[in-house]
């Protein structure tokens, strides 16, 4: 039997998701590239609608992990993600692509809410840095589907913590946020949320 606090938030995350690919279809009506954006996957990362993404994560990532990239988390996504599934309301995204007739993992975000839910932090995000139509644009579809989210829960605000490029944020309108609740640990960027 499925626990109603579980299903309930993971019917926001689906209707987040929804959202960003409708988003994406209006744009690639506009853009006309369609390649870029063809086939995209919105799922859970432990949904099975396009592949085991835990797997592909420990497995393909890393071959393409380098010095002009990075080369991975310390913690593997696996810890991240069974750390968070006590948490229903838990953020997490996996962003799959057909590419040349196969399944490719092309990114994974994984973030919480505050206790209060007025702030959704962003804590991992992660894209895949071997070859795919998405490339380096997969941040657009990760920072929309959370905001979705964090509208939908009623969040005031969506944080990154510790991003590691913060001029690819800001171009989304992330800025410097100092977090009143925290003293050490973490640089954080923030977004206010509009009203739904």
């Amino acid at each position: 039997m499925v626990d109603a606090t579980f299903a309930y938030y993971y019917a926001l995350q689906n209707i987040a998701r929804r959202r960003t690919a409708e988003r994406i279809n209006r744009r690639v009506l506009r853009s006309g590239d369609i390649q870029r954006w063809d086939n995209l996957t919105l799922c859970s990362i432990l949904g099975r609608e396009a592949g085991d993404a835990l797997k592909y994560a420990e497995e393909v990532w890393p071959k393409y992990y380098n010095d002009q990239t990075h080369h991975g988390f310390a913690t593997k996504w696996r810890d991240l993600v069974y750390r968070s599934m006590n948490d229903p309301d838990h953020f997490n995204l996996a962003i799959w692509q057909k590419v040349e007739g196969e399944q490719c993992l092309v990114a994974l975000a994984l973030g919480s809410p505050s206790n209060a839910r007025t702030l959704l932090t962003l804590k991992w995000i992660e894209r895949f840095f071997g070859h795919n139509y998405l490339a380096g644009r997969a941040l657009w579809p990760i920072l929309s589907c959370a905001e979705d989210y964090a509208r939908l829960l009623g969040c005031e605000r969506v944080l990154i913590k510790d991003p590691v490029d913060p001029r690819k944020y800001q171009r989304y309108g992330y800025a410097v946020y100092r977090h009143p609740g925290v003293r050490f640990g973490g640089v954080y960027l923030g977004k206010e949320m509009a009203n739904v």
